[in-house]
C-alpha cells in the first residue's frame, strides 16, 4: 500500500497558502493582489473616481449601489461607456424628436427651411422619421442643399474616385467654418452612394441643449474643449479610444478638422497635439496605425470667406489687445453667418489615403517628433491640393504691392474683390492698414502655402 503524505505550507501568521505561496482565505480560495486602482480609505473605485464594488459596480456616496444595478445590467450598462460623447442612436431618434419639437428655435428653423408647409404638417412629418439616416436625408440634406442653392455659386469636388464607397475613412482637413465643412463634405460624399461620416465637434459650440441634441442626431460627437489638465488627458484618452471602436470595430468613417477651432488667418496646419491624441489608443507604430485608419487629407477652399469679416476683427483685437474673449454670441453669429453669407464657390478635393508617405515615420526615433513630422506630411497635401481662386492671388498681389499673379485674374475680379473687403472693414474700429493687411492675409496666405512663398 502507499501512503500519503500530506503537506501543508503555512505563512508568518499561521494562515494557509498555496504551494506557489500565495496565501489563502478562510474559505481556501487564493487571495491575489487585486490590481484596481483604490480610494484613500482602500475601497475600489471607478474611472471616474466613485467607490466600486468588488464585481465593478458604482455606489453612491453613502454606499449603496448606483440605481441598484445588478451585475448583468452593470455590464450592459458599461458597453454604452460613451453615452456622454456619442451621436444618438437610432432607437432614440424618435425621443430626442419630441424633444426637439419643443424648443421655439428648432421650430423657428424648420419654418424657414418650409417656407409653405404649416407646422403642424412639419411636425406630423418629422414623426414619421424613426432612423438617423432618415433625419439626415429628410432634414439635414433638404436644408444644405436649401444652403447651396442660395448662399453659393458652384460646389465641385475632386479626388473621390481615388476612395471606395464601402470602405471607412479618416478625413481630416482644414477647418474655415464651424458648420459647412463637414456638412457640405458630407452632402459631396452621399450624392456618390458614401455614407456619411460621424462629425466631431467641440463642446464649446453645444451653447444651448437644443443644439447638443440637434448635432448628434446628425451623427456628430463631442470634443470635450476647456479642461483642467488632468481631465484633458481623460477626455483625450476616451475620444482616442472613440474613435478606434467607431473606424476599427464599427467600420465608420469619421471627419476631423486637422486642429482645434476654426482657421482664422488663412494658414491651414495640422497640430501635433491631435495626431498624438489619435495614437494614444494604439500600442502599434504611428505609420501602421494611421495606414490602418486610412487617414484622407481633405482640403476645403472658399472663393469667399463668410465669416471673414469676423476673423479679420479677432485676430486685430488680439494683435492689438493681446487677448480675445470670445463670448457664446460670437460662436452663434459665425454659425449662422457661415450659413446664411454669399460664399461663392467651394472646392474640396479629396486626397488619396496615406500610405507610402508615412515610411518616413520609422526612420524617426522619438516619438513626438513622429507627430511634428506627420503634420507636416497632411500639411503638405492639404497645400498642395488647395484650390486657390481669384481672389486669393489679388490679395497676395495686393498685400505686397505687386503683380506677380495678375495673369490669374481679371479687372472686373479686382474690383470685386477690392470692393468687398472695403465693405468688410469699413465697420471694424481700429488701425485701417492694419485691419487690412489682417484681412488680406485670410485670402493670401493659401498662396503663400502652396508656392511656398
Amino acid at each position: 500500500m502507499f501512503s500519503v503524505v500530506i503537506r501543508s505550507w503555512e505563512t508568518e501568521d499561521g494562515s494557509p497558502k498555496t504551494g506557489d505561496g500565495r496565501q489563502k482565505t478562510e474559505d481556501r480560495r487564493r487571495k491575489t493582489e487585486d490590481r484596481r486602482p483604490k480610494l484613500e480609505d482602500g475601497s475600489w473605485k471607478t474611472e471616474d473616481g466613485r467607490p466600486m464594488t468588488e464585481d465593478g459596480r458604482p455606489m453612491t456616496e453613502d454606499g449603496s449601489l448606483t440605481n441598484h444595478l445588478s451585475p448583468i445590467k452593470y455590464k450592459q450598462m458599461k458597453k454604452d461607456k460613451f453615452k456622454a460623447i456619442r451621436p444618438f442612436k437610432n432607437k432614440e431618434v424618435k425621443d430626442i424628436i419630441n424633444k426637439l419639437w419643443e424648443e421655439p428655435n428648432f421650430q423657428a428653423i424648420l419654418s424657414r427651411l418650409y417656407p409653405d408647409k404649416e407646422l403642424s404638417e412639419i411636425k406630423l412629418s418629422l414623426q414619421q422619421i424613426s432612423t438617423v439616416k432618415d433625419f439626415q436625408h429628410d432634414v439635414i440634406y433638404y436644408y444644405l442643399r436649401n444652403v447651396v442653392g442660395k448662399t453659393i455659386s458652384n460646389l465641385t469636388y475632386s479626388g473621390l474616385e481615388h476612395l471606395n464607397p464601402n470602405k471607412p475613412y479618416l478625413f481630416m482637413s482644414n477647418h474655415r467654418d464651424i458648420v459647412l465643412d463637414p456638412a457640405l463634405m458630407n452632402t459631396i460624399l452621399v450624392d456618390n452612394h458614401f455614407e456619411t461620416t460621424q462629425i466631431a465637434i467641440g463642446s464649446n459650440l453645444l451653447i444651448f441643449p437644443w443644439i447638443e441634441m440637434l448635432v448628434k442626431l446628425n451623427k456628430s460627437f463631442v470634443v470635450k474643449r476647456n479642461l483642467p489638465t488632468r481631465e484633458m488627458l481623460e477626455a483625450s484618452q476616451e475620444l482616442s479610444a472613440y474613435i478606434k471602436r467607431r473606424m476599427i470595430k464599427k467600420h465608420n468613417s469619421i471627419w476631423i478638422a486637422q486642429k482645434e477651432g476654426r482657421t482664422k488667418d488663412g494658414n491651414d496646419f495640422t497640430h501635433s497635439g491631435l495626431l498624438k491624441m489619435l495614437h494614444l489608443a494604439s500600442k502599434k507604430p504611428l505609420s501602421e496605425y494611421i495606414k490602418k485608419l486610412k487617414l484622407v487629407p481633405v482640403s476645403i477652399s472658399y472663393e469667399i470667406e463668410p465669416c471673414d469679416k469676423l476673423k479679420a476683427q479677432e485676430i486685430y483685437i488680439k494683435s492689438t489687445h493681446g487677448t480675445y474673449k470670445k463670448t457664446p454670441e460670437d460662436d452663434l453669429m459665425s454659425m449662422a453667418g457661415g450659413l446664411h453669407n454669399f460664399k461663392g464657390n467651394i472646392h474640396f478635393h479629396f486626397g488619396k489615403p496615406l500610405k507610402k508617405e508615412l515610411k518616413e515615420l520609422n526612420k524617426i526615433a522619438f516619438k513626438n517628433d513622429q507627430y511634428v513630422h506627420l503634420a507636416k506630411i497632411i500639411d503638405d497635401q492639404i497645400h498642395k491640393n488647395y484650390k486657390l481662386f481669384a481672389n486669393n492671388y489679388i490679395a497676395y498681389d495686393i498685400k505686397t504691392k505687386g503683380s506677380k499673379f495678375e495673369d490669374k485674374y481679371t479687372n472686373e475680379q479686382y474690383e470685386k474683390f477690392t470692393n468687398h473687403m472695403n465693405a468688410q472693414i469699413s465697420t471694424i474700429e481700429g488701425d485701417e492698414e492694419m485691419i487690412k493687411e489682417t484681412f488680406l492675409n485670410i485670402y493670401a496666405n493659401p498662396v503663400v502655402n502652396q508656392y511656398k512663398l
